[in-house]
């Protein structure tokens, strides 16, 4: 990086001091955390299609559930778990072909704390049209809600991500070992709703540089945050979204301050690739709590991974020939880029310490 970076890797290291013997904050998952804010958070369920047998297992926040209940008329403190439980059911609709599929509650095993489950025994027509579950109670949740679907349909097992707007199953007897390519749009959404990386990208560009300097310093984000993802996925270590969020914001503003010693980025994919590994266990946040059964794991990981990529990709098409266009205004160079990166080290900063708590 040569001499100019020991300024700001001096103010960050002193900050990410701070950081690791601040109290540990609060784990940060697919947005649970996020009620106040409009996000629904996490559910799950297990299907299994055995001929004309179906077994339905639905776990959710026993908010959610009341939430389903939950009317100008109702006390919220009288909701009980059979209204609980004929509210979710009644979101549920399970055909085979155009004939639906009757369905009997039985007792739930034990839930986690603060989680509502229901089990339910679904009989449906005999026939060699597909099983379609429409999970209707998803669209209830917010547009931030995410559901986790194990399926197991005759030959193996897969897990899907439904959202509100397409929140349905299909389960054909033989085709359990489709691959579960809705963790392809899971990456991408999540790498273009995660403001965060976007803006670290951003810091990354803003100082423009040769072709191949780019792509190297592209090129080490990518190799970087695949390893952690992998890492965290499957088990083998994660320091945890208490450490992650805000090493996070650390490293946005480390790009943001390194902007205004550096003049050349030539070789910058060292520090980048560094870098690169902390976004990675942020990447794995979206997985983290997925539940993914072992053999769900891999396909999985890829599919998001790739999802990641191609949302980068889209993102890095659009603003880095922008960001090369703005270069060529000698005002842009000397104002515009500095001013830029304050922003983004400013930014960087704000989320360190909001992550904190």
């Amino acid at each position: 990086m040569g001499r100019h970076a020991s300024g700001p890797m001096a103010i960050v290291l002193a900050v990410a001091f701070v950081t690791l013997t601040a109290p540990v904050a609060a784990a940060h998952d697919l947005g649970l955390a996020g009620l106040a804010k409009g996000s629904y958070g996490l559910s799950r369920s297990t299907w299994k299609l055995d001929g004309t047998a179906l077994t339905a297992d639905i776990t959710l926040p026993r908010v959610l559930a009341d939430h389903l209940v939950a009317s100008p008329g109702i006390d919220p403190a009288t909701i009980n778990d059979a209204a609980r439980e004929g509210a979710v059911t009644a979101r549920i609709d399970v055909r085979r072909g155009d004939q639906p599929c009757g369905g009997e509650v039985f007792p739930p095993g034990p839930a986690a704390p603060g989680a509502f489950r229901v089990q339910v025994r679904y009989s449906c027509p005999d026939g060699s049209e597909p099983v379609r579950v429409d999970l209707a109670l998803i669209g209830d949740f917010g547009t931030g809600h995410r559901h986790l679907a194990a399926v197991d349909d005759g030959s193996g097992s897969r897990t899907e991500v439904l959202l509100g707007a397409s929140p349905t199953l299909v389960l054909r007897a033989g085709e359990g070992r489709r691959l579960p390519f809705s963790f392809l749009t899971l990456g991408i959404e999540h790498i273009l709703g995660g403001y965060d990386h976007l803006i670290f990208l951003l810091g990354l560009i803003l100082l423009g540089g040769s072709l191949r300097s780019l792509l190297g310093t592209v090129t080490a984000f990518t190799l970087a945050h695949s390893v952690t993802l992998a890492v965290a996925a499957l088990n083998i270590w994660n320091p945890g979204s208490a450490f992650v969020e805000p090493a996070i914001g650390l490293t946005i503003a480390y790009v943001g301050i390194e902007n205004l010693f550096l003049k050349e980025p030539k070789g910058r994919w060292r520090i980048t690739f560094i870098l690169g590994l902390v976004h990675g266990f942020g990447f794995a946040s979206a997985l983290a709590d997925a539940g993914l059964a072992r053999s769900h794991v891999v396909p999985a990981l890829l599919l998001f991974n790739v999802g990641v990529e191609a949302g980068q990709i889209l993102v890095l098409a659009v603003a880095l020939p922008l960001v090369l266009w703005a270069r060529r205004t000698d005002w842009v160079v000397a104002r515009g880029v500095p001013a830029a990166s304050v922003a983004v080290a400013l930014t960087g900063l704000t989320l360190f310490f909001l992550r904190l708590g």
